[in-house]
């Protein structure tokens, strides 16, 4: 099972490297979808098949179908001389070592602790995490599920109509 685990974790980790190493945006996308496919068998190690579920089926099948479709309809692999400045590379640097700083304190500071909470592993091996997530999105978070779906309806609109455009 560690196996496992380290075998997910490294194509999670190589297939985030190669998006963004990528100068192809086509080929960036399709190492995301790879990614997506990593963090989901990691879902599963976690005993959280129904977010596997949901990770393969929104983020590896919509939201990247939705990626693809507007890169090919962009067509970005056309767009040459792209001059970056030298601020834009000391910013992302400064943010890489923001990001590691906060990963090795996480890593030295982050000790093993026990879960807390009403849901203990027995109630959750016995009622399901897909009936103790509907609970909550139906429940406490109903509003922000609500919001994120208003969101994602203008969303659809806005492309509609921005598709529907002529120039």
């Amino acid at each position: 099972m560690e196996e496992l685990f380290y075998i997910f974790s490294f194509i999670a980790i190589f297939s985030a490297l190669m998006v963004v190493i990528m100068r192809n945006p086509l080929t960036s996308a399709l190492y995301l979808i790879l990614c997506f496919f990593a963090l989901a068998g990691l879902y599963v190690m976690l005993d959280m098949q129904f977010l596997a579920a949901m990770q393969i089926l929104v983020y590896a099948g919509a939201i990247m179908v939705l990626v693809v479709l507007v890169i090919m309809l962009l067509n970005i692999s056309r767009i040459k001389n792209v001059k970056s400045d030298l601020h834009q590379k000391i910013i992302g640097i400064l943010i890489a070592l923001i990001l590691f700083i906060e990963i090795i304190v996480y890593i030295y500071n982050g000790a093993q602790k026990n879960p807390t909470g009403i849901f203990t592993e027995a109630l959750i091996k016995k009622v399901g995490n897909t009936k103790i997530i509907g609970q909550f999105l139906f429940t406490v978070y109903m509003l922000p599920f609500e919001i994120a779906s208003v969101l994602l309806l203008v969303a659809i609109v806005g492309a509609y109509l921005f598709a529907k455009k002529k120039y």
